[in-house]
This record gives structure tokens, C-alpha cells and sequence, in this order.
């Protein structure tokens, strides 16, 4: 018998997270809500979280007219309290969990080590590398107790690298890289892949604010120095998609040319 061949809905349906529940940490803004709308146009349920309720309700509420649901949740992802009741709330509101994006995080003032306060440092290793355990923690069970699942991890290259005046940023987020393969690991056998996106210079809202950098206005242009949050959201979406089945303790660069990871001159 002669094997049928691919059809297009079956790649299609492979590339696709329609039906699936995805949560997103930190998806108030940039990468995180950007990868929350690419979600929920695919037909995904998604369910967004930050640490101000009224900023990721405004989020809910635009997305709102997507084939997915989209639920706000406050949660701050350096409270375990907090982190528990978002899991709660999102098999209390879909049934159980497919997709975790550990997007929440973020940097602090550039400073060399030595003139860095402790407190500081601390801050900056507790939001982006505990907090991603802390969240990962919390939906393990349900991650792993379902037919299949996926996590993806928002590293930096930063973190691939080290970049001066970022050491503790460089430093968790190198932990974050670390986590990632730990757990593809250690969840392989429960059929839950595992993996990371180390972005270059992307143009959030934030970056933009505090550094002056330009938002680029094509995809075309593959020599730019900066993407864009929808860039990194379609990187996020394939690893969280059937279509990267074979995928799993990665932690994939998505930084322009090879090896761009110093602050573009602009």
C-alpha cells in the first residue's frame, strides 16, 4: 500500500494551537502580549497575567474579538501565593493547561558589579529566574499529567553571552537557559517539551522609552539591528505547536545577524 501524502490541513493542523490553553506571564506588554494575541488568532485559549490587574484587562478587552478566549489574571510571579492561585484559576476556567510561556521579567539600571546594590541584584535574579521556577513549579502537574504539553521560556542573549552593565540581568537569564534544558530532561518522559527564545534588541514599548531605539517598520529587512515583539511571539508560537515536536531543550536566538547581542548604535 502506498503511503498517502502530506496534506495541506496536516501541516496546517501540526502549525496550528487551535483548542489548546496557553498561559503567558508578564503579558501586559511587549513579547508577552504580542505572543498573547498570536495565541489567541490561532484559536487558542490564553490566559495573561501581570502584576497590575487594570493593565492586563486592557489587554483582554482589545483582544477580545479573537477566535480565543483571553482571561486576565493579577499574579505577581515572585509570589508563590500569587503563582498557585493563577494556576487555580486557569484549570478552574479551561480544564488543565497545554502551553506555559515564562515571558514575566525584566532588567534594571546599567552598573558594573562592583557599584551594584545587593538588594538590586537580588531583585533582578528573583523576577527573572524564580520567578519563572516558581511559575513552572505551579503548573507542573498539569502540565505533565496531559497528553502532551509545552514550555517556553523567554532567555535573552544577554544571558548566552553576558553583557556588560548587566550582570545580574546576564546572570539569571543564563540561569533561565540552564532551567531550560534541566527540564526538558526531567519532562521528557512525561511528553512535556521544554524550551527557550534568547532575543536580541527587540523594540518593546519599554526598550524603546528607555533607550531611544527606533521601532523597525518591516519584517524585510533581515541586516537590522532590532525586531519587534510580533517577531519573537511567531518564534514562541512554532516552538509551542506540534510542528516543533522534535524540539526540545533549545534555547533558540532570535537576534538579527549571527551573534548581535551589543546595544545597536543609534
Amino acid at each position: 500500500m502506498t503511503e498517502s501524502l502530506e496534506t495541506t490541513e496536516g501541516v496546517r493542523s501540526r502549525s496550528s494551537l487551535d483548542g489548546k490553553t496557553a498561559v503567558v506571564t508578564g503579558g501586559s506588554s511587549g513579547i508577552g502580549r504580542a505572543t498573547a494575541e498570536a495565541f489567541a488568532a490561532d484559536g487558542a485559549d490564553v490566559v495573561i497575567c501581570s502584576r497590575t490587574q487594570a493593565d492586563v484587562d486592557a489587554v483582554a478587552d482589545e483582544l477580545a474579538g479573537l477566535p480565543g478566549e483571553v482571561v486576565a489574571v493579577e499574579a505577581d510571579v515572585t509570589d508563590r501565593e500569587d503563582v498557585a492561585a493563577l494556576a487555580e484559576a486557569t484549570v478552574e476556567a479551561f480544564g488543565g493547561v497545554d502551553v506555559l510561556v515564562n515571558n514575566a521579567g525584566g532588567g534594571g539600571a546599567l552598573a558594573p558589579l562592583h557599584e551594584l546594590d545587593d538588594a538590586e541584584f537580588e531583585r533582578i535574579v528573583e523576577v527573572n529566574l524564580l520567578g519563572t521556577y516558581n511559575v513552572t513549579s505551579a503548573f507542573a502537574d498539569a502540565l505533565r499529567d496531559g497528553e502532551s504539553g509545552a514550555v517556553v521560556n523567554t532567555a535573552s542573549m544577554a544571558g548566552e553571552y553576558g553583557v556588560a552593565g548587566m550582570g545580574p540581568y546576564s546572570a539569571a537569564k543564563a540561569g533561565v537557559v540552564s532551567l531550560t534544558r534541566t527540564l526538558a530532561a526531567e519532562w521528557a518522559d512525561a511528553n512535556v517539551r521544554v524550551n527557550a527564545v534568547s532575543p536580541g534588541f527587540i523594540a518593546t514599548e519599554k526598550v524603546v522609552e528607555s533607550m531611544g531605539i527606533p521601532r523597525p517598520d518591516t519584517r524585510d529587512d533581515a541586516a537590522r539591528e532590532v525586531g519587534t515583539p510580533a517577531e519573537v511571539a511567531d518564534l514562541v508560537r512554532f516552538l509551542a505547536s506540534d510542528a516543533a515536536s522534535f524540539v526540545t531543550g533549545q534555547s533558540v536566538r532570535i537576534t538579527g545577524p549571527p551573534n548581535l547581542y551589543e546595544a545597536p548604535d543609534v
